[in-house]
This record gives structure tokens, sequence and C-alpha cells, in this order.
């Protein structure tokens, strides 16, 4: 051990976790906004169009509802438990009146499946970057760019949450400001244009579903913010408030997005592009409008990877933090408040998944999306039955942010959230489904062979002990 990494072990005794909280509202609302755009539209669009055709907007209003619906779940209890971790603490505490094993099971599955979804989408963001980079400099090769990106938002990862949250910051702007000038251009030009095609629905509502699938890529994101609980100003209120408003934000600009872009382009045409948003500006704006958006889809793609090893070592290092993971990855980098060691190994897994661009760029992306949305979606199903089983194992709870339509205290439309995930997930492939439940087999096997008797548990006691919010 270096004298400037502290061991996570150290931490229940000493009181402190070791992380910084630099970041505010306006930081934490554009991690969210950063990870889903670059993950929502500019990598998955082509795929998703190939499914929807002109209906694309629907599949987009579709994954919007479902995930605006689950978010208010992980909102109310990331107003009651604001720790490191988000959904790995929420089960831990959500399970616990049943089962503190229970508790501790489903934990590490949210942490395990958000590592790996995380992972997994971080290589399909890459090869998103490098397909409008190539678009700018087609001589260079994709397989060269992703994993050079990769590489350095490792390295401005390690070098702490505050430099990070300011850069993701103005590259958020950009992306929101971009965004809705495509679709506003697109929607000028032509208002009417997914209508106007002979079939509406060419592969019907299968193709629709499909397509959602692909898009709730996107929407998994926004727990990167909540991931940084302890690294938050305010987060009781913060937390919640910018996971909420920079979903709907990108929910607006994604519905907005996918109208447009069919309205412009065919979507044929759409599908076979590995920078599809450019393509549809070189038919609006010949020339420098395809250049502007394929520069605001690199600063989109490249705080989408922020976001994804962002929130995959802090999952990473919550776990390590009570053992349920070697303890190792719970260290903190005095100087920087980081968990840098966390940081690294999940910047090693994602480059890992990007070297996948030697399969071929949409047969990379394809796979890659798949996997991940089945593991987020899956965990989304988790969280919404976990805060059901909060509501009635314990009601005396005062959150801060509290989910609407409850009947008899019981959020229904957690429920139909619920649903959604999971039917969400009933559209995906079965190379899909079979990666997932195998990664939950082996996370089950590593709790009662590793984990359990490891265990270090941290209470709610202990953790309002550790983190001092501010």
């Amino acid at each position: 051990m270096t004298n400037n990494t502290v061991p996570e072990m150290s931490i229940k005794k000493a009181g402190s976790t070791g992380l910084k909280r630099g970041l505010g509202f306006v930081d934490l609302w554009s991690v969210g906004v950063g990870a889903l755009i670059g993950g929502g539209i500019f990598t998955v669009i082509g795929p998703a169009v190939s499914q929807a055709g002109p209906a694309l907007f629907v599949a987009f209003i579709i994954a919007g509802i479902v995930a605006i619906l689950s978010t208010m779940s992980y909102a109310e209890m990331a107003s009651i438990w604001p720790y490191q971790g988000a959904s790995y603490a929420y089960a831990k505490f959500a399970f616990a009146p049943i089962s503190k094993t229970l508790g501790k099971l489903v934990a590490l599955w949210c942490s395990g499946l958000y590592f790996i979804s995380f992972a997994f989408a971080a290589g399909a963001v890459n090869l998103g970057f490098a397909g409008y980079f190539t678009y700018i400099f087609p001589n260079i090769s994709p397989t060269i760019v992703a994993p050079i990106l990769s590489v350095v938002i490792t390295l401005l990862l390690l070098a702490g949450i505050q430099a990070t949250g300011k850069i993701n910051t103005v590259f958020s702007i950009i992306q929101v400001v971009a965004l809705f000038a495509i679709a506003m251009i697109a929607l000028f030009v032509n208002p009417v244009g997914p209508f106007e095609y002979s079939e509406f629905l060419p592969n019907g509502w299968t193709g629709v579903f499909a397509a959602t699938a692909l898009i709730a890529f996107g929407q998994m994101q926004v727990e990167a913010v909540l991931t940084l609980g302890e690294e938050a100003k305010n987060p009781r209120r913060n937390l919640p408030l910018a996971q909420i408003t920079a979903l709907v934000t990108v929910v607006i600009l994604y519905i907005l997005t996918g109208y447009g872009v069919v309205a412009s382009t065919s979507p044929i045409d759409l599908a076979s592009s590995s920078a599809p948003l450019s393509l549809v500006m070189e038919n609006i704006l010949p020339g420098i409008g395809a250049v502007l958006i394929a520069i605001a889809a690199l600063t989109a793609t490249g705080t989408s990877t922020i976001g994804c090893i962002l929130g995959s070592s802090r999952m990473l290092y919550s776990a390590a933090r009570e053992n349920a993971v070697p303890a190792i990855f719970g260290r903190v980098n005095k100087k920087t408040g980081a968990p840098s060691i966390a940081i690294v190994f999940t910047g090693i897994i994602a480059l890992g998944t990007t070297f996948t661009a030697t399969m071929g760029y949409a047969d990379a992306i394809s796979l890659l999306v798949s996997a991940a949305v089945f593991a987020n979606w899956f965990m989304m199903a988790i969280m919404n039955i976990a805060l059901i089983v909060v509501r009635v194992t314990r009601p005396e709870l005062k959150a801060g942010f509290r989910y609407p339509f409850n009947i008899k205290n019981i959020p229904v439309l957690a429920i139909v959230a619920t649903i959604g995930s999971i039917w969400i997930i009933t559209y995906l492939s079965a190379i899909s489904l079979i990666i997932g439940i195998t990664w939950v087999i082996l996370l089950t096997l590593w709790y009662y062979l590793y984990a359990h008797k490891r265990w270090d548990y941290l209470s709610e006691e202990d953790m309002k002990e550790m983190t001092k919010e501010a």
C-alpha cells in the first residue's frame, strides 16, 4: 500500500470515506445528461431505426415513459439513502427487513449487473465515438480511435471528480444545444416527414418494441448520477432532482430528434450509417453542418464513456469497502479523493470490451448494447420492487422525494414500471439473455463462495456516521 491511498477496511473506524464532495446540482445534472445523450442518440440510432423505420420516435416515447416511471423509484430511495453505489445501497437496506442475507445478495446482484452493463456500455459508446471521429477523419480506423478514447477517459477520471465534473458540464451543454438544433432544423424542413412513408411500421409493432429495447440503452445510464452520492453536495436534495431533470431533458430531446431525423433522411440510409446524425445534417446543411454535429457527437459519446466508467467504478468501490469484493478496490487516493484502483480496473474492462470492434462495427454495437440493456433493466425491475418493499416494511421512513400516485402507500406506477422493464428485456436477443442470466448465476455463486463470510456489513447508522453530507 502506498502513502497516498487509504485501505477501505479503515473507513468504518475512521468515520470517513475519503471521498470529496465536489459536485453541485449542475454538475450532477451534466453527468446524467452526458451519459444519456451519448449512449442513446449517437450510438444506437442506426440499429434502432433499422427495426422501427419511420416510427422511430414512437420507440423513443415508449422507452422514455418506462424509464421515467422507473427513475422515480430510484429518486425516492436516493433521498432516503444518498450513498455511493446507488442501487447497491438501496437493495441492501430495502430488503434487509425481510432478510439481511437477501439484502446483501440482491445488493451484490445490483453491483455486478451495473458493473458489467456499464463496462459493456463503455465499449459500445467508444465504438460510437470512433464512428463519428472517422466521419471527420476517414483514413483513421475505428479500431485505433476507440481504445485510445477509453484510455484517455480513464486517465481523466483518475484526476478527480471536480475536474471531471467541470469538463462534463461544458460538454453536456454543447450536446443539448446541438441536439435541439438538429431536431428543430429537421422539423422545419419537413414537419410531417415520418408519416410520408408508405410503411410507417415496416416491421410492425414488433419492430418498434425491438427498437425500444435498443433505445433503452440510452435511458439506463441515468443511475450514473446516483452512484456519486458521497461526492455530491446536499445529496438528499440534489441527487433525485438531478436524476429526474436529466432524464426528462434527454427524453424530450430523444423524441424530437427521433422524429426529426426520419423526417429528413431515409430510414434505410440512417440504418446503414455509422454516423447517422452527421448524415442527417449533411442532407440538410451540406458541408459544415455535418462536421459540427460530428464534433458535438464526439463530446456526447466522450461524456457517455465518462458516465459509464465513473458509475461502474463507484459501484465496485461500494462493494469493496464491505469486502463483498476484494477490499483493494475500496482504496481512495488522498490527493484526488477518487477510488483510483477501482477506476483503473473498470477502465481495463472497458478497454477490453472496446476491442470487440474487431467483430465488426454493427455486430459489436448490437451485442454490447443488448447485453448492457438486459443487465440494467433487470436491475431497474429490482429497484421498483425494492421501493414497494420499503413502503410496506418501513412506512415510517420520510423521503425527500416521494413517488407520486399511491394507493394505501403503494406506488402503483412502480408496479407498471416493473412490468415495463421486464417486458423490454423480452425483446432482446437470445445471446444477450444468456449473458445476463449467466452473470446473475455467477454473482450468486460469488456471494456464497466468497462474499458471504467476508462481508463487513455497513448499517444505515454506519453510513450516516461515515458520510458527511454537505
